[in-house]
């Protein structure tokens, strides 16, 4: 059966994974996490197949017990929200108003709050309760409310999941909000939703948004005072409204364009060299991964993986911001995790780096999914405060320090307010500071922030978000 299932000949089904997991000594979700995502980015094609249908009386009353405990102030697992939620949508159990509205408020308040596995199960969790009638109107309510949070760092994360989603996702709020944003924090979402809806065939916008929204797309883009991560989605959501393959995006872009954005831009092409250097640089990555540590598994003969260059291409170069957000999921679940941060870390303090800024963002994004330790978390640091690195690479950075912050030791996130308030960013210094934060509140760093609080020069917006970690329950910080 094993052989069938890693052939594709037979249907993954939810205990097929969880076997894995405790045959496999995983945490609970490693593997299930990913599968969520994947289906996510096919369509949810499939994911029916990773929903329980079968409950005994026991798991009848567990589902009980855990409506108690969610829409009270006890601590709760992912596991738990996998459970609950699965019951839910399989069992058409219907629950009160006021329960709905307790749990979608938790719910995604530790989507907010929590990373990785913990913050996709419960993204998933989302993505089932908005198929049940009253569930689904209830929890647009709150995401929207969710979405225009004060100080709220991730409050762009239920755009994130409606992205999956796109005929349950609030349409009208969204290119409204794209056009008149109600903060800029949501700006890089707003246009990957977007671009979501029109490649969807669920949204049919008037010819009078169509032109505000290109035209708010191409301006965002050609905008150098925007931060590059912003840049790249409103890039995407233009070339969609060109169409892909069309080439249209690259001839909107002037000649002195940055590496990055021409590349975004591009039709496919097998022939041309800025797309060839980065499938041989991730090609290189792939041998050099294999080279420190899977030489000896028997199922490649020449001990290679020839799906790794692949997967590697779409995580470090990939297009598409769903796409590259699902494959770098399963990358960063599977065995290869400590030996691509072995490779990464490696270039990253080689010092050459810096000289193709395409690939040093590339890798230091990828990099804050894996980096653990004072090493590491070094590595980034040294990054940010460098006087020879521009300040789209060093912003970069500071939120792969911020995606690693729960597995950095505490000098670091002491250090990484220093050094963003010591170095200029230009008019990138507020979002370096709060990516900063975001750092000390993913480490429970609460005493860095507080020094924030007390200082009268901080900027009100970091403030707000200081607050926001501050004022975060302990039931809902417990398993993010």
């Amino acid at each position: 059966m094993i052989s069938r299932l890693e052939s594709g000949s037979a249907t993954w089904q939810r205990e097929h994974l969880s076997a894995y997991e405790t045959l496999l000594n995983l945490p609970t979700g490693q593997l299930l996490a990913p599968a969520y995502k994947i289906f996510g980015v096919l369509g949810r094609q499939g994911a029916a197949s990773l929903v329980q249908t079968r409950y005994t009386a026991q798991d009848e009353q567990r589902a009980a017990d855990l409506v108690d405990t969610l829409t009270g102030h006890d601590p709760a697992t992912s596991a738990d929200w996998d459970f609950l939620s699965g019951y839910l949508l399989a069992s058409g159990h219907r629950l009160g108003r006021r329960s709905w509205e307790s749990l979608c408020e938790r719910l995604l308040l530790e989507l907010c709050a929590s990373q990785g596995l913990d913050q996709e199960i419960r993204a998933e969790a989302l993505v089932r309760f908005a198929h049940l009638d009253l569930a689904s109107d209830i929890a647009n309510e709150v995401a929207q409310a969710v979405m225009v949070q004060k100080g709220n760092p991730t409050s762009f994360m239920p755009l994130k999941v409606f992205q999956q989603i796109p005929e349950k996702a609030p349409s009208g709020w969204i290119s409204r909000a794209l056009l008149n944003p109600p903060d800029r924090w949501l700006l890089r979402e707003l246009f990957s939703s977007v671009a979501v809806l029109v490649g969807s065939g669920t949204w049919h916008p008037s010819p009078e948004q169509l032109r505000a929204i290109r035209r708010e797309s191409i301006e965002t883009t050609l905008d150098d005072d925007i931060e590059l991560e912003v840049r790249r989605s409103s890039l995407q959501l233009f070339r969609a409204l060109q169409g892909a393959g069309s080439g249209g995006a690259a001839r909107a872009l002037p000649p002195g364009a940055t590496p990055e954005l021409l590349y975004l831009a591009k039709a496919d092409s097998a022939g041309d060299q800025q797309i060839s250097r980065y499938r041989g640089v991730s090609a290189r990555v792939a041998a050099e991964v294999q080279a420190v540590g899977l030489r000896s598994q028997s199922k490649w003969a020449r001990g290679e993986d020839p799906a790794l260059a692949l997967i590697l291409q779409q995580c470090l170069f990939g297009r598409s911001d769903d796409l590259r957000s699902a494959t770098t999921s399963i990358l960063t679940s599977s065995g290869y995790v400590d030996l691509l941060r072995t490779v990464l870390s490696r270039d990253l303090n080689n010092g050459t780096l810096h000289e193709d800024r395409v690939v040093a963002r590339a890798f230091i994004r990828m990099f804050g999914k894996v980096a653990a330790g004072p090493t590491d978390g070094g590595a980034l640091l040294r990054v940010i405060a460098s006087e020879r690195i521009d300040v789209d690479t060093r912003v970069q950075a500071c939120w792969a320090l911020a995606n690693a912050g729960p597995r950095l030791p505490r000098p670091v996130t002491d250090s990484v307010l220093e050094t963003c308030r010591r170095r200029s960013f230009g008019v990138q210094s507020v979002t370096a500071l709060r990516a900063a934060v975001a750092t000390c509140g993913r480490a429970s760093n609460m005493q860095a922030l507080q020094s924030l609080l007390d200082d009268p020069t901080t900027a009100p917006s970091v403030r707000d978000e200081c607050n926001w970690w501050k004022s975060l329950p302990r039931h809902v910080l417990s398993d993010s």
